[in-house]
């Protein structure tokens, strides 16, 4: 079991973080805020900050060993505080932590390196989204970046657990069966270039299989990735291994449960395929 790691940085909801009077203000790269959160405070982190960020990703890598966790994913997409120190639409700084590629990705290494020091790179995993426009996010070319990420990543720690990627088609929680043009992957991006990179070690894959399963199985057979990855198919499909190996049409999803609070929906009342209940 692996327990992913990551930090939410000018993502962060300030609605909650004012909560209970505990005075917390969102803090980001640099002071580039979210549209939807354009009327509350966003802080840019210090130097020291960002040093102790690193140490806290270590501690809680830690953490989760102590647990009993088999391994930490390091969350480096979709827009949170990782995601925004690698890419240019949220990150503005003129220190050593912005500006250049090697800038821009210092942060990320430096958790990386960190991470495996405390508990191995067998047991280090990382994710990374280089197309998603979620949380504003999506630089005009990103493959000069991530290639650099990937290069760095698998020179220090040939042994890392896996690389994970977001396909082009997914924007965070929005995928391309979702109605608005505005996670539509655009054409000619793909995740080719880092599934190259990062051979022969463990590659993992997601995103929007769970509506497309034919190139789930595509992606296996032809090995392009070690793994393929569900998430919200899953969460409507507490047997969807069965449903797979069986060819049974899945259940959809609906995504208006998949936050709600002390409330079962969603949670303990999606339904397992009836040919399955028949049998026992």
């Amino acid at each position: 079991m692996v327990i992913q790691l990551f930090g939410m940085g000018r993502a962060a909801n300030p609605v909650a973080l004012e909560k209970d009077g505990l005075g917390v203000i969102a803090a980001g790269p640099s002071a580039i805020k979210l549209a939807e959160y354009n009327d509350f405070p966003l802080r840019v982190l210090t130097e020291e900050e960002i040093v102790d960020y690193v140490h806290k990703f270590e501690q809680a890598a830690r953490n989760a060993m102590a647990a009993g966790f088999d391994g930490v994913e390091i969350h480096g997409a979709n827009g949170y505080l990782i995601d925004q120190f690698i890419q240019d639409t949220a990150n503005q700084r003129t220190d050593r932590y912005g500006g250049s590629i090697e800038n821009r990705s210092r942060f990320t290494l430096e958790i990386v390196d960190a991470v495996v020091a405390a508990i191995g790179a067998e047991r280090t995993a990382i994710r990374f989204s280089p197309w998603s426009r979620y949380q504003e996010m999506r630089m005009t070319d990103p493959i000069p970046t991530f290639t650099y990420l990937i290069e760095q990543i698998k020179e220090r720690h040939p042994s890392l657990m896996y690389l994970h990627m977001i396909e082009p088609n997914v924007f965070g929680g929005f995928s391309s069966e979702d109605s608005s043009t505005e996670y539509r992957a655009s054409q000619g991006d793909s995740n080719d270039f880092a599934y190259k990179l990062w051979a022969p070690r463990p590659y993992i894959t997601a995103g929007g299989y769970g509506n497309n399963l034919e190139a789930a199985v595509a992606a296996a057979e032809k090995g392009d990735a070690s793994l393929v990855a569900f998430g919200k198919a899953f969460i409507a499909n507490p047997d969807l291994p069965y449903r797979l190996r069986n060819s049974i049409p899945l259940h959809k999803y609906d995504r208006s449960s998949f936050y709600l609070i002390e409330d079962p929906k969603g949670y303990t009342d999606q339904p397992f395929a009836s040919e399955r209940t028949t049998k026992g």
